[in-house]
């Protein structure tokens, strides 16, 4: 990468520690600033922002959060150094939307290949989409970063507080389509990430083609987005795992809908139907799904389509132990499933698989 790729060191004592600094400048153009200091970054000046900050109290999650909804339209890649290299690190890392972690001590070997396969997919990022799509996305994104943060931190959050981030993809949705948000969508280097801005936006999309007024729209797109928040509890080496998980792992895996009601039970701030979403979109209506083998009317309208959604987006990525389906054969997958899925909203659900180009 050139050393014109200018970078936004984000620092937050009175100079930028020895280490970091040294090795950015020897390869990169480099700007400090102190965190408190932070204003507003143009994605074109600095596309990437590598941010050398420990948070020691409450005041410094609230700074570096206003801090990082300062680096515009997240044209501006985050990558994180921590001081420790475990799934707590990592985790409080990604809540503030990091994108990539880099823990001390660390060499060159270790953190330039991080650092220009950021640089590169901000300037790809540039280049590829209109503005409406990257609007979306982008709150898709945002979303999901708080909702992490709501999880794994002291930090509240409520259903009202992302009905702004909803609209923003609803609207996105009915501009551009479907298949160009999963084109977008894909190029997110998170599993997690990717798979829940695909469902919501599968989820929208279904909602959109079967003539859903915006409040049911929104409702699709929120239960999109919030339906994964059980795996901030779930360990980083099982939900990020290049590999398929042995049956341990997937049975660990498995408690993330039952995490994800404990989560919103204990804080608030959801309504009972988004808690559903959360603990129900993997029971099935004949009482083979988990965690609780709910069958038939057990099971709201609401959770029915989010678990098309999620079955179908699963089916349709591509991820490191399987290759992506195309849409007609997820859709036949699906429909083999008998008894499992509501059929109605099966039956309408292939205008989306069998008519619209998807690839993830």
């Amino acid at each position: 990468m050139s050393a014109g790729s200018g970078i936004l060191l984000v620092h937050d004592g009175a100079t930028p520690r020895a280490d970091i600094l040294g090795a950015l400048l020897a390869r990169y153009t480099v700007l400090a600033r102190r965190l408190k200091d932070v204003v507003e970054v143009k994605g074109h000046e600095h596309p990437l922002a590598v941010v050398d900050v420990r948070i020691r109290r409450e005041a410094d999650s609230v700074q570096l959060r206003e801090a990082m909804g300062r680096l515009a339209n997240r044209a501006v890649r985050r990558l994180f150094i921590t001081e420790q290299s475990n799934r707590g690190a990592t985790a409080e890392a990604e809540a503030f939307g990091a994108e990539a972690v880099v823990s001390r001590p660390f060499s060159a070997e270790t953190l330039y290949p991080s650092v220009d396969r950021l640089i590169r997919a901000a300037i790809e990022e540039r280049s590829a989409g209109g503005a409406a799509q990257r609007e979306g996305l982008n709150a898709g994104i945002d979303a999901i970063e708080r909702i992490l943060q709501f999880a794994a931190t002291g930090h509240q959050l409520t259903q009202e507080e992302l009905y702004g981030q909803g609209d923003k993809v609803v609207g996105t949705l009915a501009e551009t389509g479907l298949a160009d948000w999963i084109a977008a969508v894909k190029r997110h280097h998170s599993q997690t990430f990717r798979h829940s801005l695909l469902v919501t936006g599968v989820a929208v999309g279904f909602g959109q083609m079967l003539g859903f007024g915006h409040a049911d729209q929104r409702r699709l797109a929120l239960g999109g987005l919030l339906h994964d928040i059980g795996k901030a509890r779930i360990p980083l080496d099982i939900l990020e795992k290049p590999g398929a998980l042995d049956e341990n792992e997937l049975a660990i895996m498995r408690s993330h809908a039952a995490h994800g009601r404990d989560i919103m039970r204990e804080k608030g701030g959801f309504s009972p139907e988004m808690i559903d979403v959360v603990a129900q979109h993997h029971e099935l209506l004949d009482g083979s799904g988990y965690p609780d083998g709910l069958c038939g009317d057990r099971i709201s309208d609401l959770v029915r389509t989010i678990t098309v959604a999620d079955i179908f987006s699963a089916l349709i990525e591509e991820r490191a132990y399987k290759t992506r389906l195309s849409s007609a054969h997820a859709y036949d997958i699906m429909v083999g499933m008998k008894g499992k899925l509501d059929p109605t909203l099966l039956g309408a659900f292939a205008h989306i698989a069998l008519r619209t180009s998807l690839a993830a």
